[in-house]
């Protein structure tokens, strides 16, 4: 999509990326992009992107009807992409919902070990014992990730860490 492209000559010299677009409808509604950066991104960040973006909206005009931008990050709970996510978050905390029941269960959390062959291994701890997942991935509805627990994991283990990056 060209506009995709457009965007990228837009977030690229920032060093932010398009993590997803949410299009408005046939009669207007919300144009949603979520930009994403390793570390966070601000609201600086979010409020320049938005200025960039409504000035490319202003000269493409790729939209019929009336519609609202909307600029913001994924944020700590966001939904991951498969298998790009997965193997750019290696070791961070996940939520996978399954389409169909699994080993007794629809949703395991964990944290992601690999992704080989198809499969995504996750590992978890209920008590004192330490449990491994192997989840298909044709059987995967949905993988949110949950790093504000990874977050929480930093700042236990540095108790002058601020709160982490703004999202």
């Amino acid at each position: 999509m060209r506009f995709e492209k457009e965007l990228d000559h837009i977030l690229t010299p920032l060093g932010l990326s398009l993590h997803d677009l949410v299009l408005p409808g046939k009669n207007g509604g919300v144009f949603k992009v979520f930009v994403d950066h390793p570390k966070g991104v601000g609201l600086d960040q979010l409020e320049a992107v938005s200025r960039r973006i409504s000035d490319l909206l202003d000269v493409l005009d790729p939209f019929p009807g009336k519609y609202r931008l909307e600029v913001s990050s994924p944020g700590l709970d966001r939904v991951l992409r498969i298998p790009e996510d997965l193997l750019l978050h290696v070791g961070k905390h996940i939520k996978v919902k399954t389409k169909e029941p699994l080993q007794g269960q629809r949703v395991f959390r964990g944290t992601i070990g690999s992704l080989e062959a198809g499969v995504l291994l996750i590992s978890s701890v209920e008590g004192k014992k330490q449990l491994k997942h192997s989840i298909p991935l044709d059987l995967v509805a949905e993988v949110r990730a949950e790093f504000w627990l990874d977050a929480l994991s930093d700042n236990s283990r540095n108790p002058d860490a601020g709160p982490g990056p703004t999202h």
